[in-house]
């Protein structure tokens, strides 16, 4: 297996923890320990994740409704909880993470869609993220 960078470990995290508080209602400070993660994570890794958590939770009507206005003749309840929880991260990274390019922060959704999604679930995120990038850059600047 190939060494993956601190950046993607963060949001592989941040993806298992907005997973978790989705399914399970796991509150947030236990997430933000990190003690259910396999391997040792550095506290750099846990700063960026915890800051994708936190902002995703905090925001989670308004990146929702990004995620239904960009549904087309598919139910917001039918939306795979995996996908719906890198969909959630990457939209907060598009919306409030100016400095992340947002090339980057589709390519890394596809990639860990790829690895914990079904078989064409990356398609789905991607064509969604996408949709939302558009919109975003066709909104006038604050």
């Amino acid at each position: 297996m190939k060494e993956i960078g601190n950046r993607r470990k963060a949001r592989i995290l941040a993806f298992q923890a907005l997973y978790s508080y989705d399914i399970s209602g796991t509150d947030l400070n236990d997430l933000f320990q990190y003690d259910w993660s396999r391997e040792e994570v550095s506290d750099e890794i846990k700063t960026f994740a915890s800051f994708l958590v936190k902002g995703a939770v905090e925001n989670l009507d308004e990146l929702d409704e990004y995620i239904k206005g960009s549904l087309q003749n598919w139910d917001f309840n039918r939306v795979e909880k995996v996908s719906l929880a890198i969909l959630r991260m990457s939209i907060y990274a598009l919306l409030y993470q100016k400095d992340i390019p947002p090339k980057v922060v589709i390519d890394e959704a596809v990639e860990i869609t790829k690895d914990f999604g079904t078989d064409d679930s990356y398609r789905f995120v991607n064509g969604i993220l996408d949709n939302i990038k558009k919109k975003i850059d066709e909104q006038p600047s604050a």
